[in-house]
């Protein structure tokens, strides 16, 4: 064998020993990326071995799961940049298309058949740059609300370097070079570097990134957790009364619930994902002011940038704020808090009885019904619609 090659497997393959020896040492019960980036692993380790497999079934086995690569990126991205992310059969139905395919045609190919090749290596092929596509948007799609800041650093290294190392190697496997002997070993030489980089970037940044905290329905004011309101467990996902939700204010749309009696000296809430944050007085009362008062979530494509300039605070001190001292780690999600709030109120008021939902939804600041729709399931766990029937029942 080649001493390039066999050093830059040896390396590698390190590397992968390395992670292993990581994720053993987690006491803590496996979180979902914790086992698709082990799946992830094993199929990097069946890419660095087929090298090394001189049978032809062991070498037919090796390739089958080494196309797990892809797939299992996809998913591993999604699950650590994607907050609702939830893993579902269709998920792993689409990542072992590209695995089952190419093992069933070496079968056949070994049994003496003539397998279609478009069927069993150029469909998964294909879907192998869809699924590194997938991935990387969601490495990028929803960066800018993100207000993790060491999980917004992560994702400029996951797509800059690990993502698009891996479509680069795909385009000159299967698409430039496929038949080049050079490929045969200078392929592996940057694995062991790309390792070594995630190992680094994982164990930097671990914290509040492989265990997302659980997501709780925050439909009371986000901001009275920090002037000292009690929110009691029965209370989450509960609309405000109806009592409370005037007739002029129904007409007027100028607010959705009285702003709160009176703001906290200066307070602090501290989570896993960043350190201890003072949120002062004024910037209280400021955005109090602009999300209760002026209800400025009804902007559609309202960014956290537009928001922090009417603020006249950095961007990236707003996002600390919202994430550290509100606890949210999306900006979607924090006007959605309130958006979803002033939907459940017009949905049950006879005010808005024949309303369509669609128009509740627009005036709410959702782009669409289907958004809508989306967000008021995660919060409430039913749709409007079964939401306002099942209000109109028990009322």
């Amino acid at each position: 064998m080649d001493s390039l090659l066999t050093a830059a497997l040896t390396f590698s393959l390190s590397q992968i020993l390395l992670s292993v020896i990581l994720f053993t040492r987690i006491k803590r019960t496996w979180s979902v990326q914790h086992w698709l980036y082990g799946v992830f692993l094993v199929a990097v380790t069946a890419y660095l071995l087929t090298p090394l497999a001189n049978n032809p079934w062991l070498l037919i086995l090796m390739s089958g799961l080494q196309t797990l690569v892809p797939g299992t990126f996809w998913l591993f991205s999604a699950s650590l940049f994607e907050d609702h992310f939830k893993l579902k059969a269709r998920h792993w139905l689409l990542v072992s298309t590209t695995v089952v395919l190419p093992v069933t045609g070496g079968v056949l190919s070994e049994l003496l058949w003539e397998a279609p090749r478009w069927l069993f290596w150029t469909l998964p092929q294909v879907l192998e740059f869809v699924l590194m596509g997938l991935a990387l948007w969601s490495v990028v799609g929803f960066w800018q609300d993100d207000l993790v800041e060491s999980r917004r650093d992560l994702r400029v290294w996951f797509c800059g370097v690990i993502g698009l190392y891996i479509i680069t190697l795909l385009l000159l496997r299967e698409v430039l070079f496929p038949e080049a002997a050079w490929l045969s070993v200078w392929q592996y030489v940057p694995v062991g570097a790309v390792l070594l980089l995630t190992n680094g970037l994982l164990l930097e940044h671990k914290t509040g990134l492989f265990h997302p905290p659980a997501t709780t329905n925050r439909l009371l004011n986000p901001i009275s957790a920090l002037q000292g309101a009690a929110l009691a467990e029965n209370d989450f996902g509960q609309p405000v009364s109806v009592e409370n939700y005037s007739a002029e204010r129904l007409e007027s749309r100028s607010k959705v619930a009285e702003p709160t009696a009176a703001v906290a000296p200066a307070a602090t809430i501290s989570t896993k994902d960043e350190d201890r944050e003072l949120v002062p007085e004024e910037i209280l009362q400021q955005l109090t002011q602009l999300m209760e008062s002026d209800c400025v979530y009804r902007e559609m494509g309202l960014t956290i940038g537009q928001l922090a300039v009417r603020m006249e605070l950095p961007e990236y001190r707003l996002r600390r704020i919202i994430n550290a001292g509100l606890g949210y780690r999306n900006f979607n999600d924090f006007l959605n808090t309130y958006r979803i709030r002033e939907a459940s109120q017009r949905l049950i008021h006879p005010t808005d009885a024949e309303e369509a939902v669609l128009n509740i939804a627009l005036d709410a600041g959702f782009r669409s019904l289907s958004s809508f729709n989306k967000a008021f399931k995660q919060s409430l766990g039913k749709t409007p619609t079964e939401y306002r029937v099942e209000q109109k029942v028990s009322s």
